[in-house]
């Protein structure tokens, strides 16, 4: 795990959604708001590499945030470690792992 545990800043993007083609809604990732967060903990669970059609990379990782940290969506994106992670699935409440206890956050990253 790099870093000491919850001594990690991660950054949340939420992006606005706009007007896409064939009246759709898609987020807009250019211009999303960017939140650090502190005392966060970082730790990658996986990793796995596919040759089939092309070269590709998925590396997994769970994000241990503080009680008080703003609420991450599963439209959430997250920085770290000089990457930028999609939110896999629904985040974990944190209210079900006690009353001191920040949201669990499975993140994902698609390389190649």
């Amino acid at each position: 795990m790099p870093g000491h545990i919850g001594r990690q800043t991660v950054t949340l993007l939420d992006a606005p959604l706009v007007e896409g083609d064939y009246n759709t809604q898609v987020r807009d990732w250019a211009h999303a708001t960017r939140t650090p967060v502190y005392g966060c903990t970082v730790d990658y669970s996986s990793s796995s590499e596919s040759r089939e059609a092309r070269d590709q990379t998925v590396t997994a990782a769970y994000l241990y945030m503080p009680r008080r940290a703003p609420k991450v969506s599963e439209w959430s994106r997250v920085e770290w470690d000089g990457r930028t992670w999609d939110v896999d699935g629904v985040p974990k409440d944190a209210q079900e792992a006690g009353p001191l206890s920040g949201q669990t956050v499975r993140l994902l990253e698609v390389a190649g």
